[in-house]
């Protein structure tokens, strides 16, 4: 190997860790993820198969730099550091295993290996993380809506696939375009071309016939953290009683951000009473985020005041590990009829977990209404996270947030209106689409796709063990 030859490796390798980084980063590039794998796999043919290890790491190891700072700010040194080499080896592996499969003239499995291993990835951890889905590099797509739609057949796995196919293709044809079989990667190119080229015609036909059968009026009413969280309802009234009895207009859905007042049990219990007689004297419905304290139990919930003057609670079923240890989680999905619709409630971190959504797809919500609490750094990411879950199940979504984005969404992942919190109380409002149709593919098998990914990882080690081949030619030899 020459010097002029390790140096344009590690390049092209820093390259590919720079994209990766600007895919994972909490406001990404959709772009940089189509483009990340391609030069790490071109790079590879530049070194002996013993520098590979090394240069693949280095793509991994900057590929989560991006994240690094926000895993060190909610879960300290020891989770950062962890996922960081956890992230670092997997995109080592993926590579080295599509490096490996072409160099063996096994280009259709190398031109599926890294999206077929990070889909693979996604689907263990929407099933396994206490994080849910977070940490996807699907979530780059955001900004690219005709990209995101493939979520309604597949979910956040299907995303995944098709994004890193189209890099793992360009870095194997300029890898290996020169050699004697050319004609086999060209072919494998082809399909996997085509794969990428149905999913974004599917996107823009899907976005193109979207339609629109009726709307619900929202208002987020939010705003930043306050110098000391409300412990009563008269003081939580003094400083958004006003707005709310302004916005809370017949036909109305006022919505309010996550733990914006901690209550006793029997407090919060005449505050819901309260609340609903102000909902059924305006025919509205008003939903605040309460923390409510029993004697031994602390829970976070959604108190929905409706419009025929009852109350229900919805208790936060996801909570963030380590922050949220001392809280109670809840067991029960809350899915209310409304007017002509069908409403969903969740807080926050529940819109992480598509399985909670596809739950709520499958009992055919058309409108999730969802009170949050973001960390600032993750404003961004974590609002774009909730807008999948409506592409992956079929719903729109109203999010009233502080220290972060509310906003609302509808059933294609579209930004309707959006607002930032600020030092001072903000009001959104906006007409949130309700479709006719509800769920989607998604809804109804859920992440077959991904599991079949989880499948063709482990196929994809057999083959480059090569233990199928002696399998084979037992299979081939006479029986003794």
């Amino acid at each position: 190997m020459t010097v002029r030859k390790a140096f344009w490796a590690y390049a092209l390798a820093t390259l590919s860790g720079v994209l990766l980084s600007m895919s994972y980063a909490m406001h990404p590039l959709w772009w940089a993820a189509w483009i990340a794998p391609a030069p790490i796999i071109f790079a590879t043919q530049l070194v002996p198969a013993s520098h590979r290890r090394w240069l693949t790491l280095l793509t991994g190891s900057l590929g989560g730099i991006s994240s690094f700072s926000y895993h060190l700010t909610i879960g300290g040194w020891l989770v950062a550091i962890f996922i960081l080499v956890l992230v670092a080896l997997a995109w080592s592996s993926a590579i080295r295993l599509a490096v490996a499969l072409a160099e063996r003239g096994q280009f259709l499995p190398a031109v599926f290996a890294v999206p077929t291993v990070w889909a693979a990835i996604d689907t263990l951890l929407i099933h396994l993380s206490p994080h849910g889905s977070a940490g996807s590099i699907a979530y780059s797509q955001m900004d690219a809506l005709p990209v995101i739609q493939v979520a309604s057949l597949g979910g956040i796995p299907a995303i995944t696939f098709i994004v890193l196919l189209g890099g793992s293709l360009l870095g194997l044809f300029l890898g290996f375009s020169n050699g004697a079989v050319r004609h086999r990667l060209l072919a494998a190119s082809t399909l996997g071309g085509t794969v990428v080229a149905a999913a974004l015609v599917l996107g823009i036909t899907r976005l193109d016939s979207s339609d629109q059968a009726k709307e619900a009026n929202v208002t987020l009413i939010a705003m930043e953290d306050i110098s000391e969280l409300p412990q009563s309802w008269t003081a939580f009234w003094q400083i958004y009683g006003a707005q709310i009895e302004q916005s809370s207009r017949a036909g109305a859905i006022v919505v309010l951000p996550e733990d914006i007042v901690r209550l006793p049990r029997n407090e919060a219990e005449a505050a819901a009473r309260n609340l609903a007689a102000l909902a059924s004297a305006d025919d509205s419905t008003i939903v605040v985020g309460v923390s409510v304290e029993d004697p031994d139990v602390l829970t976070r919930r959604a108190l929905v005041a409706l419009p025929d003057g009852t109350y229900r609670w919805y208790l936060k079923q996801h909570l963030i590990p380590g922050i949220e240890s001392q809280l109670t989680p809840g067991s029960q999905s809350l899915v209310l009829p409304l007017g002509n619709t069908i409403v969903g409630i969740a807080i926050c971190k529940d819109m992480h977990f598509p399985t909670l959504g596809r739950e709520y797809g499958s009992t055919d919500a058309r409108l999730m209404i969802v009170p949050a609490y973001d960390f600032d750094i993750d404003d961004w990411l974590t609002a774009r996270m909730t807008v999948l879950r409506g592409v992956e199940s079929g719903f729109s979504i109203a999010r009233s947030a502080r220290n972060g984005f509310s906003f609302v969404s509808d059933r294609y992942g579209r930004v309707i209106a959006e607002r930032r919190s600020g030092t001072t109380l903000g009001v959104l409002e906006a007409s949130a689409p309700i479709n006719a149709d509800s769920g989607t593919i998604y809804t109804s098998i859920g992440d077959v796709f991904g599991w079949f990914c989880v499948l063709g990882w482990a196929a994809l080690f057999f083959l480059r063990s090569g233990l199928y081949r002696r399998a084979l030619e037992r299979f081939r030899s006479p029986m003794r």
